[in-house]
């Protein structure tokens, strides 16, 4: 091992070890290409027949497939070490359950942190406070209240635990592009004076997106002009609640009112586009959604679920809600439609708190110093094994 935490120096390892595809995924991706454009060589580690592989070799990343499926099987464990060890890995940053047990048996190698990416609150039994405590050095939520929960539920400590939330590029921070929003609202068949609610989020149940539907029933029966755009798309056992999204457009007499773009790369042009956000999630953590849209400038509806009244503060840098209430979400985004001042207040408001808090670079510098404190506290265990230099 090299001598002493040296952050310009720490080669990481991220695994994710499901198939799936969502802001988890999307976030380690981006660490992993942010740590690799700042000097700090770093591989993702997943299986080859999943998305996360797919979409970093994509974009020319370095990815390894690697099976978690059985993860304290022998044959799993000797091809980690391996692993480990060929690339010299310092830290291994372990995002789900599975890697995160096979990591258990690497302790002698790396040091190991545990990220905590959904607000469901684990039962902590004797054995899950086993892997949670003995399993990892440190403990990276990405909420604040997802942490609290954990450590009352005396699953991890709370000098070893930290928040990192969510972040928005510098892309999201820039000054739109006008002819980026004519070309889109044209595309999308929209005019220029609608009121456009966009939202992007995988299409599943938990986003609570027939509510946002809901209210906009609500607002086209009050006389607005509002417009909805519902970015993203579903995942394998999402199909269903696409479909059941769409036959409540046609119920409610949307037709023509609600744009289905499907997933699309370019969050920052689909804000560009757009004149508010809505994020009516049942569950959530913060919301990769949320931060973008306080970067980019745009009014946030946002329920007051998980983390998400973390970065949304009712009436300064936005406007929540109770989570499923349709009357409650047309309500709110009606002031923003009606109400000019408290548009421009929420939107300055969160435009300084996403410049303050919520920029990439700043929020992967806090990530960095957690790996050394997790890389520091594993020297000190007496069975780690040194490196060659």
């Amino acid at each position: 091992m090299k001598s002493g935490p040296d952050p310009l120096s720490m080669r990481i390892l991220h695994t994710i070890p499901g198939r799936n595809w969502g802001g988890m995924e999307f976030r380690t991706i981006e660490q992993v290409a942010w740590l690799n454009g700042h000097g700090h060589p770093s591989w993702l580690a997943t299986p080859a027949d999943g998305e996360s592989f797919r979409r970093a070799r994509n974009q020319g990343l370095p990815v390894i497939d690697f099976q978690f499926d059985h993860p304290w099987r022998m044959s799993t464990i000797r091809g980690l070490r391996t692993l480990l060890s060929d690339l010299k890995i310092d830290i291994a940053d372990a995002h789900v359950t599975k890697d995160a047990k096979a990591l258990m048996a690497c302790l002698d190698l790396v040091g190991v942190v545990r990220s905590r990416h959904i607000t469901q609150r684990l039962k902590p039994d004797l054995m899950r406070r086993w892997q949670w405590r003995l399993g990892s050095d440190r403990v990276i939520a990405v909420a604040q209240c997802i942490r609290q929960t954990m450590i009352e539920d005396g699953l991890i400590e709370a000098d070893r635990s930290d928040v990192v939330g969510e972040w928005a590029d510098e892309s999201f921070f820039a000054s739109p592009d006008p002819e980026t929003r004519a070309i889109l609202r044209t595309s999308w068949n929209l005019g220029k004076d609608d009121f456009v609610i966009a939202t992007v989020s995988m299409l599943r149940p938990d986003k609570g997106l027939e509510h946002l539907i809901g209210a906009l029933a609500i607002l086209q029966d009050a006389g607005l002009s509002a417009r909805l755009v519902l970015t993203g798309s579903a995942t394998g056992e999402g199909e269903g609640y696409e479909a059941f999204l769409k036959a409540e457009v046609g119920r409610l007499g949307l037709a023509g009112r609600v744009v289905f773009p499907g997933y699309c790369t370019d969050v920052a042009a689909i804000l560009a586009a757009a004149d508010a956000v809505a994020v009516p999630s049942i569950i959530e953590a913060q919301g990769r959604i949320t931060a973008q849209a306080l970067a980019a400038g745009k009014p946030v509806v946002a329920s007051r679920v998980g983390g998400l009244p973390e970065l949304v503060k009712d009436g300064k840098t936005g406007l929540l809600v109770e989570p499923g209430n349709a009357g409650a979400l047309a309500q709110a985004l009606r002031r923003l439609i009606e109400e000019d001042d408290l548009a421009a207040t929420v939107v300055a408001n969160g435009c300084c708190f996403a410049k303050a808090h919520l920029r990439m670079d700043r929020q992967m510098e806090a990530t960095l110093a957690i790996y050394a404190k997790a890389l520091e506290r594993a020297k000190r265990r007496p069975y780690l094994r040194k490196k060659d230099a």
